[in-house]
């Protein structure tokens, strides 16, 4: 029931199984019985059945032990339409040890498809390196050249045409990926609201997020039989709410007309919790039980709810239909249905389909949501958001296990757009499903069969997503000398107009928290040294982060060197580098409007005084020239060539070079090392500039202040 209809990817199984010669012939009477409840999708009551036939045969012939090999697969089938993936897993493993090779597909596909099975089942189980060894021999056992498997492997190339297995490979890689970064949601079990069976089909009661209602098999329902299809109770609507204090109550069954003796499904209600659509199948001996959608009306005093009425959907009543969403107006209904395996109507398996009210309880014929959408696998259990976004579970597009979960949108022509996979711990290797979000998408609830926290087969999980948590911090230095600067106010200016204001503490280091979506400026101006000024933003960064910013600050009075102002020998032009420091110079003069500084350019010895005074001062005329070209006014600029006159003085140790080593002529010719005899001529080869005054006013074209 919480299906509503099988698997379908291997609905032929049973079909290919009766024409082979072996099984065709060895059909005895409770194997006839047995693949009759397997059809009927009794697999709890064929599972058994399936044991009795096996524990029969007692020969040791090849057909006998080909006989056991298929009925040991139909067993696995069994499990895992019921939901049991351990046992699944189990049985799968056990046909493909038997080495039996007589499951023949005369449409494609050979008794290698045992291999697909136990792949399948063991990407749901999250082994997914083991899956895609086995989605490998699937591939290869039915004709793919071995290169290929490896490009879908190494490559992530995707197949045009479908190939079943293909896309399990491929899921294993993503998956792999995704465990490994999974997003900032947080997903965790309600165990007030499960139990040993199976809970589903989970929906909001009211807008208000303070009701929820959903389906479980659990003991005490309507009905004290068991579903031969799960072997557990035949499932009922519940109901929970929350009280003050954020606590969700014991749930409660409703009562007659929503709950009957056969399932009632996936459920969905409108914003003002007055109307449900529900899913109901009846319960009926030696019939595959049709499911359909039904609505029920809230009684006038609100404390009933009406007997369900069928909902007059334009398609054959023996359609199985369900899992319905709406939108806020209740005129567009999705829901999933496995109407047709013909592209013009239908994917294969399960698909999205839409229908619109007409009047009152008459609804359209069924469109079908397309192949953005649909796949030859299952889509199922849509929820439609309010803001127009679609959450459903598939086992056809690229994902972690069975079900996963994803989300799409209509673009500006009213078509769905490509799928988005919710990735991990939304999803998870087991079947997910079922999701439900509040209206900021930051909260809501899903199924989920993974291990973490599970009572039962599925059960209801919370999620949220939490504040991001930002922040940024850094050590404040004198950029002259390296000396931490302590107790020195720094602000924090943010886009929207706040402004914070800390000091810095014994080690130089500030602090401050960041809001998401927030750009900000720190802004340092301590008396003595040039105002600084340094851009952070939260935009578009989605995990938490701490943001490191060293600051260091240029001495008012000091001679600052900018280090990637290097020169070739003989030659004046800036190099890419240079300009990164020249750059940094313009934001601090732009930061400094009342400053005048003196720019200079020095050489090494190499060459004649002339030559090098004359070479110098090229050197600071190209660099006032960039600053000017970058929007500094020239009068606030001087260029000086300071030739080979003030050698560079070593303020930090450089190998061979000590601190208060000066670099004179004399000094470098000592030198042995050609390396660094180059070295020595690089560090005289430089520009520096120092504050000449901090009260520049500027003048206009005409020679007066501004």
């Amino acid at each position: 029931m919480r299906r509503f209809l099988r698997l379908s990817s291997i609905s032929l199984i049973l079909f290919f199984f009766v024409g082979n010669d072996i099984y065709g012939q060895k059909r005895s009477r409770k194997l006839i019985k047995a693949d009759e409840a397997f059809v009927l999708e009794k697999y709890d009551e064929a599972v058994e059945l399936y044991k009795k036939v096996y524990e029969k045969i007692d020969g040791e012939s090849d057909d006998d032990k080909a006989l056991k090999a298929q009925i040991t697969f139909m067993q696995a089938e069994c499990y895992l339409f019921s939901g049991d993936i351990d046992q699944a897993e189990t049985y799968y493993k056990r046909a493909i040890e038997s080495n039996f090779n007589g499951i023949n597909d005369p449409i494609k596909y050979d008794a290698s498809i045992k291999y697909l099975k136990y792949a399948d089942v063991l990407r749901m189980r999250g082994a997914y390196k083991t899956a895609k060894r086995y989605y490998t021999k699937f591939l290869v056992a039915n004709g793919m050249n071995k290169s290929t498997v490896e490009d879908l492997v190494e490559k992530d190339r995707k197949i045009e045409d479908y190939v079943p297995g293909e896309m399990g490979l491929r899921s294993c890689n993503f998956a792999l990926k995704w465990k490994n970064m999974p997003t900032r949601y947080k997903v965790k079990s309600m165990p007030l609201l499960n139990t040993e069976y199976i809970e589903y089909g989970v929906s909001f009661g009211d807008e208000d997020y303070l009701s929820l209602y959903f389906t479980s098999s659990r003991a005490g329902g309507v009905s004290e039989k068991t579903d031969p299809w799960t072997g557990e109770f035949f499932s009922d609507i519940y109901q929970t709410k929350m009280d003050k204090k954020g606590r969700w109550s014991i749930p409660e069954i409703l009562p007659e007309p929503i709950n009957t003796e056969g399932n009632e499904g996936s459920v969905f209600l409108n914003s003002s919790g007055t109307r449900m659509y529900l899913t109901r199948c009846k319960a009926e001996k030696k019939k595959i039980n049709n499911c359909h959608i039904y609505v029920s009306k809230k009684s006038k005093s609100g404390r009933s709810w009406l007997e369900p009425e069928l909902l007059q959907i334009d398609i054959d009543s023996n359609i199985s239909i369900g899992h319905p969403t709406l939108n806020e107006e209740e005129t567009m209904l999705i829901f999933s249905s496995e109407m047709s395996t013909n592209k013009e109507e239908g994917y294969g398996g399960k698909d999205l389909w839409v229908v619109n009210k007409e009047k009152r309880n008459n609804w359209s014929k069924p469109k079908n949501l397309g192949s953005s959408v649909n796949t030859n696998g299952d889509e199922m259990f849509p929820f439609l958001h309010k803001d127009g976004t679609l959450y459903f579970a598939s086992t056809g597009h690229v994902g972690m296990g069975g079900l996963d979960i994803y989300k799409t949108s209509q673009d500006e022509f009213n078509n769905w757009i490509d799928p988005i996979n919710l990735k991990f711990p939304i999803n998870s290797p087991a079947n997910d499903f079922g999701i439900i979000v509040e209206d900021d998408g930051e909260q809501g609830y899903l199924i989920s069969s993974r291990k973490r926290g599970n009572k039962g087969k599925d059960d209801i999980y919370q999620f949220t997503l939490p504040g991001l948590e930002f922040s940024v911090t850094g050590i404040l230095t004198d950029s002259k000398s390296g000396a931490i600067l302590t107790g020195a106010p720094i602000q924090l200016l943010s886009n929207e107009g706040g402004v914070r204001q800390t000091f810095t503490d014994n080690t130089g280091t500030y602090q401050f928290d960041l809001e998401p979506l927030t750009t900000y400026k720190i802004v340092v101006d301590i008396e003595g040294y040039l105002s600084k000024t340094v851009s952070e933003t939260t935009l578009g960064i989605e995990n938490d982060s701490i943001f490191e910013i060293n600051i260091p600050i240029d001495p008012i009075k000091k001679e600052i060197i900018l280090p990637r102002i290097e020169y070739d020998f003989a030659k004046w032009d800036l190099r890419p580098q240079s300009i990164i420091d020249l750059d940094i110079l313009t934001e601090t003069l732009k930061e400094n409007p009342e400053v005048m500084i003196e720019l200079k350019s020095h050489t090494d010895f190499v060459g004649t005084y002339t030559q090098n005074m004359v070479l110098s001062q090229q050197r600071a005329d190209v660099c006032i020239a960039y600053l000017i070209s970058q929007g500094i006014e020239p009068g606030r600029l001087i260029a000086k060539g300071m030739g080979e006159t003030e050698p560079f003085v070593i303020e930090a140790k450089d190998g061979r070079f000590d601190v208060g080593d000066v670099l004179t002529e004399r000094y470098i010719k000592r030198i042995f090392s050609k390396k660094n005899k180059e070295k020595a001529h690089q560090y005289n080869r430089r520009t520096s500039f120092k504050v000449l005054e901090q009260d520049y006013e500027p003048v206009d074209s005409n020679g007066a202040n501004k």
